[in-house]
């Protein structure tokens, strides 16, 4: 059968992202790297081949583009610096855009759901998120009531015990955290974006990133009436919107005369930089964010991860020196997750495939860490909320290897990878018959321990998994209530 070229699609994939599908030439790298590749029925190498032919109906009707985690594995390692991930978020916007029904309707509906609320208080309302997300998939059929009642609603209710999980919206963007008055020296003052998740389902990385800072000389100044990032939902839907929404809250914090901004969530974090990189790079983009926020970001603005602010800007000779309980005998492994470091053209982060910042960290709080397989791989992200089966199969093996390997605990510094490793992990042992019983601490938290930090103030009794039988083995650990 003969095969018919037509350029019209990969033309307007360019035209959407920028992206030349026609660099492809199928070296299958992106396939062998991806962590949702079994899942897809067009690999990712199929799906840029179908696009290169103009199969438009087959591309805009697969699975593929709705299941993919963004965990830019694929665009990391590809030869020819093709971002396919970006392609993704291009043929979905087309799909919506024309009408063809979403493949996989669950993640459509959580779009949808996470942007109303978004849209109405400015920042992510997990608990409003869930229920419209529920009422959606009961409408449209596709609610799995099982997952519901035996292992999501269990799980909210014990988040809200433990004040995880708002009820009410964010009605509130004031800064949770104001400035200090005065400034002291030999302290650092930066800006700094929380994000939605630390003033919530992530609030045991906010309390420790909060107490561990005033001990490394770190005053973090939070902006009043910052925004969500966007995140997901608006990269997938609207490209503009996901570019707008970041440099909102650029703009306040230059406005408040700050240049640096550490950013905890490595969500959030890209989402600015891809944000900066985008008006720099699109003149037709920047013109559009200019009429809607009358601002660009100026050359000297700088967005960091948390961990490179603490490791670089800080430095780990100030951190050593704030230790006074070395974490001696300790044995844990550090995930570093998706983003944090990929793709590297856009974190600038040279050991990428392997990195070692935070290992070199937990080195000098005295703990030891393991070398290990998944130091990188995807946890499933946000496809724990729609894809639960596929979130478990993918975070399974992360504990399984850090198991395997004699770890202790996991130490992340990832709000989502917490999430999917913490509190899905009693349902991850339930699914494949294991007890893993291994604590997921933030970063910051262990850094808490090495500086004599009570438990509770770094939100250590906050966690799925306790953290008790851990701390009973560091020496002199004092028990939280």
């Amino acid at each position: 059968m003969a095969i018919t070229y037509r350029g019209e699609l990969a033309r307007q994939v360019q035209e959407a992202c920028g992206e030349n599908v026609y660099l492809c030439y199928q070296c299958k790298k992106c396939t062998a790297g991806c962590p949702v590749a079994e899942h897809f029925d067009l690999t990712p190498h199929r799906l840029l081949r179908a696009v290169q032919f103009g199969q438009k109906e087959t591309v805009l009707r697969s699975r593929s583009i709705w299941l993919c985690a963004a965990c830019e594995a694929c665009s990391t390692r590809c030869p020819q610096g093709v971002d396919l991930p970006r392609i993704m978020d291009a043929l979905k916007i087309m799909a919506a855009r024309e009408g063809v029904e979403p493949a996989v309707r669950p993640v459509a509906a959580f779009y949808a759901a996470a942007l109303r609320g978004i849209k109405l208080f400015g920042r992510m309302y997990e608990a409003g998120l869930m229920g419209e997300l529920y009422l959606r998939l009961a409408l449209s059929g596709d609610l799995d009531r099982e997952q519901l009642f035996s292992r999501d609603v269990p799980l909210a209710l014990k988040m809200l015990r433990m004040g995880k999980l708002k009820p009410l919206p964010p009605l509130s963007r004031r800064a949770k955290h104001r400035p200090k008055a005065t400034l002291v020296p030999g302290r650092q003052t930066v800006a700094y974006y929380p994000g939605c998740s630390l003033h919530s389902t992530a609030i045991e990385y906010g309390m420790s990133t909060r107490a561990i800072a005033d001990e490394i000389g770190l005053d973090l100044v939070e902006p009043n009436g910052w925004v969500c990032c966007g995140t997901t939902p608006t990269h997938s839907t609207d490209h503009l919107l996901s570019t707008i929404m970041p440099l909102k809250s650029l703009a306040l914090i230059e406005q408040s005369g700050q240049s640096y901004v550490t950013v905890p969530c490595p969500s959030c974090f890209i989402r600015f930089r891809t944000a900066m990189r985008d008006v720099a790079a699109d003149p037709e983009l920047r013109e559009q964010v200019v009429a809607a926020t009358k601002y660009t970001p100026s050359p000297e603005l700088t967005v960091d991860h948390l961990l490179t602010t603490i490791t670089e800007r800080v430095g780990i000779e100030k951190v050593a020196a704030a230790v006074t309980r070395p974490l001696e005998g300790l044995k844990v492994v550090c995930y570093y997750g998706c983003v944090i470091t990929r793709p590297p053209e856009l974190t600038g982060v040279t050991d990428y495939e392997y990195p070692m910042s935070m290992d070199r960290l937990v080195q000098a709080l005295g703990a030891e860490s393991l070398d290990w397989s998944y130091k990188t791989e995807c946890c499933g992200v946000s496809l724990a909320f729609t894809q639960l089966p596929i979130a478990l199969d993918m975070s399974h093996k992360i504990l399984d290897n850090a198991k395997e390997v004699g770890a202790q605990a996991i130490v992340v510094a990832c709000p989502l990878c917490h999430a999917n490793l913490d509190m899905r992990q009693r349902q991850i042992g339930e699914q494949y018959g294991q007890a893993y019983d291994l604590p997921i601490l933030y970063f910051t938290q262990l850094m808490g321990l090495a500086f004599g930090l009570e438990p509770a103030a770094l939100g250590l009794q906050k966690h799925s998994v306790s953290a008790e039988p851990l701390l009973q083995e560091i020496e002199g650990a004092t028990h939280f209530g």
